[in-house]
């Protein structure tokens, strides 16, 4: 396959205008799955807002377009058809990882034997650390309590994940994607086995929000959390998402404060905390309007290309990068370790080479080949050891601001590194 091949997959795809909207480097950009880009729509939302502050100062709170009183509910509820959410079941507010202290302390209530909570072996390291402190903070040892399952290598096994679903489990915390290796767990499955064993399920959506549809609600998850500087491409310093399912809208938040009061009495000041309905009553201090204003016009673009269109560009670009890499990279000792399966992968696509640290640096800094870097390479394959699972090269291809010629160009661009 050449790149004539993958220009005429560009002419055929619905979604190559949106490229234009995103201000890009010279060079490709690998980390949609680490910071999107700005767009010209978040630009223009952000300087909307700012403006708003300028001109309206406090008065912004209930007259701006979008009055910043209700702006972490309104858009959240953006991303309602990303998450497959019915209505009150978001809202925007703090951090990805504050955001599971909160509602690890509401739903993990041991009681009797039912004290574990089961993770996977892969879980990114500040969920790890927010579980941990959790089990601490209700008494609790985390070497005895928090039970890592999945299997021993790097791709998660499922059914391991179900056998440690025991009668000894009171909740399950897992991801979506899992961040290393690209694969993506059958959510829908685990939420009927946890069900099937009243265990509490949450779910941390970071790296498939934007990028894989999802049925929370139908699925029956009891709590899920993302960040939004990913895939909807929020920026840096963007709040994130909690969703919680309107089954639990009768569970007391964990961190209550003022904006989380029931709306119409907010601003009353009153003695005893009472709860909005539904996710806005988990919301503490006040929001970070600021921060969420490039999310509207992110989430505007991504709601107009549609969530199912997205979906299945990603997928092409994946499955046409590993043919790339089994027809003009194999060779050169790079290995595939994401899933083959189109239902078992998100949206980026990781690698194992041996060199893995020097072809990371390769891509990040423009793809440009250096006699340094290129002899680095060369050390390290007259080596001859196989990669590991630790050699890993984590390549993410957006549908909104890459083409089918950019992956293309990525797979001949390492052909040129690794070619001696």
């Amino acid at each position: 396959m050449n790149a004539e091949y993958a220009k005429e997959l560009d002419k055929k795809d619905i979604l190559s205008k949106y490229k234009a909207e995103f201000y890009l480097p010279k060079h490709l950009y690998y980390e949609a799955n680490g910071l999107g880009p700005m767009s010209r729509r978040s630009e223009k939302t952000l300087k909307r807002v700012a403006e708003e502050w300028k001109t309206q100062l406090v008065n912004g709170w209930f007259s701006g377009k979008i009055p910043w009183f209700y702006y972490p509910e309104r858009i959240a509820a953006m991303e309602s058809s990303l998450a497959g959410a019915h209505d009150k079941e978001l809202v925007i507010i703090g951090g990805t990882t504050t955001n599971i202290h909160s509602l690890i302390s509401a739903f993990y209530q041991p009681e009797g034997s039912k004290t574990k909570i089961v993770c996977d072996t892969q879980i990114f390291c500040s969920d790890r650390y927010a579980l941990e402190a959790q089990i601490r903070l209700k008494g609790y040892d985390p070497e005895k309590e928090l039970i890592l399952a999945g299997g021993p290598e790097p791709l998660i096994d499922e059914d391991d994940i179900i056998r440690k679903m025991d009668e000894n489990t009171a909740l399950a915390f897992l991801p979506s994607v899992v961040h290393s290796t690209g694969q993506l767990l059958d959510m829908e499955r685990l939420t009927h086995e946890a069900s099937k064993r009243n265990i509490v399920i949450g779910f941390d959506l970071s790296h498939s929000i934007g990028v894989v549809p999802h049925k929370l609600h139908d699925w029956g998850a009891d709590f899920g959390v993302w960040c939004n500087y990913k895939y909807l491409n929020g920026g840096l310093g963007c709040p994130a998402t909690i969703f919680i399912h309107e089954k639990n809208f009768g569970i007391s938040p964990a961190m209550p404060g003022w904006h989380g009061y029931v709306k119409e009495k907010q601003f009353q000041k009153l003695a005893h905390f009472e709860a909005e309905t539904g996710a806005g009553g988990w919301q503490h201090g006040s929001p970070l309007i600021l921060n969420i204003a490039p999310l509207e016009g992110s989430l505007d673009m991504i709601l107009e290309a549609g969530i199912d269109a997205i979906r299945k560009k990603s997928l092409g670009m994946t499955e046409y990068f590993m043919s790339l890499v089994d027809e003009r990279l194999s060779k050169y000792g790079v290995r595939i370790l994401t899933p083959r399966q189109a239902h078992k992968r998100g949206g980026h696509v990781t690698l194992l080479h041996s060199a893995s640290d020097e072809i990371t640096e390769f891509l990040d800094s423009g793809s440009v080949v250096t006699d340094k870097l290129k002899a680095s390479v060369k050390a390290k394959l007259a080596q001859n050891t196989e990669p590991t699972g630790k050699n890993q090269i984590r390549i993410s291809f957006s549908p909104l601001f890459m083409s089918y010629e950019d992956v293309w160009q990525t797979a001949d661009n390492l052909r040129k590194l690794l070619i001696f």
